[in-house]
């Protein structure tokens, strides 16, 4: 392996994980705020401000990627995009590169993007509870057999998506 390769993947990987846990400070102290202040009001500005570091830290990652990485994207379709609209993105989710490469090309192009998550990914460290502060939506899944014997689990597990 090309030692310039592994020191560019290792400097990455550091700007990453300080980056995260930059930004990861601000964003669990507004969410102390968020769990102490009952107002509607400040907590859908501290909500703005919770994307704001989110986008942030997203464009820090991205500038990461684009000048120690070798990745190259090819994008075809709508470009167009508008800042304060909304936008449902689908994703065949074949890798965990399915997001970094929907934030690097959406990132300060369409709002924040919020991804519907698995309940039990609350607790991946530091990212969990941002994650859980951003509030992104944490499913509950049931298996198939399951859902079977019980069918109103489907609905239940619905319901508990949307929940705040």
């Amino acid at each position: 392996m090309p030692v310039l390769f592994v020191l560019k993947g290792l400097v990455s990987f550091f700007l990453i994980i300080m980056n995260t846990l930059i930004c990861f400070v601000p964003v669990m102290v507004l969410a102390l705020f968020k769990c102490i202040l009952p107002f509607a009001s400040i907590r859908a500005v501290l909500n703005v401000v919770l994307d704001n570091i989110a986008t942030f830290w997203i464009g820090i990652n991205n500038i990461n990627q684009r000048y120690l990485g070798r990745s190259v994207i090819d994008v075809s379709g709508a470009r167009d995009f508008v800042l304060n609209d909304w936008y449902m993105i689908t994703a065949n989710h074949q890798s965990w590169v399915d997001i970094l490469i929907l934030q690097r090309l959406l990132n300060r192009r369409i709002p924040f993007i919020k991804f519907f998550l698995k309940r039990e990914l609350i607790w991946v460290p530091f990212i969990g509870l941002a994650w859980w502060a951003l509030e992104f939506p944490f499913m509950k899944r049931y298996s198939s057999a399951l859902l079977k014997k019980k069918p109103e689990l489907k609905e239940h597990a619905i319901k508990s998506s949307f929940a705040p």
